[in-house]
């Protein structure tokens, strides 16, 4: 029957055209759309949004650029991006700790105003290192290895690793000051998530 022969069908040819393919794997995205102008708009943004629109969620390449060169510049622009989104952790260890202070700042206001989930004061410290060990030090990595700096690429992971090292040796005494001062500026420790003034605040 048809149905047998379909199934016993030969797999395509290796010599299959790949950019068919990729094609192909396009389209499956694109029908995740309500529209075709949406799924146009889609098509059009996946081949200059960087480097992760160039995997499917099976892993599989997609090739939405015209030419390496073009993926590789996309590469870098996202690094420099993500880089510059954490500058202060590849700075001097004063201008961390400056940036550390006020980001704890920020997320403490968003915990008493019932905006975050979580107590930042929780290992303040110990969190710091697991993001420098996890992160930072990957990130600063990619920049040195794209070599699009040059040799002032090295000074994004020297910074990093000197800013760690110091935090291991300063960062719990430091973590302790800034939990102490930032909650009294603010009233004192954050209440749980729903208590106001002792009491069960309804949702």
């Amino acid at each position: 029957t048809e149905r047998r022969q379909a199934r016993t069908a030969a797999p395509t040819p290796p010599e299959a055209p790949r950019t068919e393919l990729r094609q192909s794997r396009l389209r499956r995205r694109a029908t995740m759309h309500s529209s075709e102008a949406v799924a146009e708009g889609f098509l059009a943004r996946s081949r200059r949004l960087g480097i992760r629109t160039s995997m499917d969620f099976s892993g599989n390449l997609i090739d939405a650029y015209g030419t390496n060169n073009q993926l590789q510049q996309h590469a870098v622009l996202e690094t420099m991006m993500n880089v510059a989104d954490v500058a202060h952790t590849m700075q001097s260890f004063n201008t961390f700790v400056k940036w550390n202070r006020r980001l704890f700042r920020e997320l403490h206001a968003a915990r008493s105003a019932e905006r975050l989930p979580f107590d930042p004061s929780a290992r303040w410290y110990e969190n710091q290192i697991g993001f420098f060990n996890h992160y930072i030090l990957p990130l600063a990595g990619k920049m040195k290895s794209c070599g699009v700096l040059g040799t002032t690429g090295d000074v994004f992971e020297l910074f990093a690793a000197e800013n760690l090292k110091r935090w291991k040796e300063e960062g719990e005494a430091i973590s302790e000051e800034i939990v102490r001062s930032e909650t009294s500026m603010n009233g004192g420790a954050a209440a749980p998530m729903g208590v106001r003034n002792g009491s069960r605040v309804g949702r």
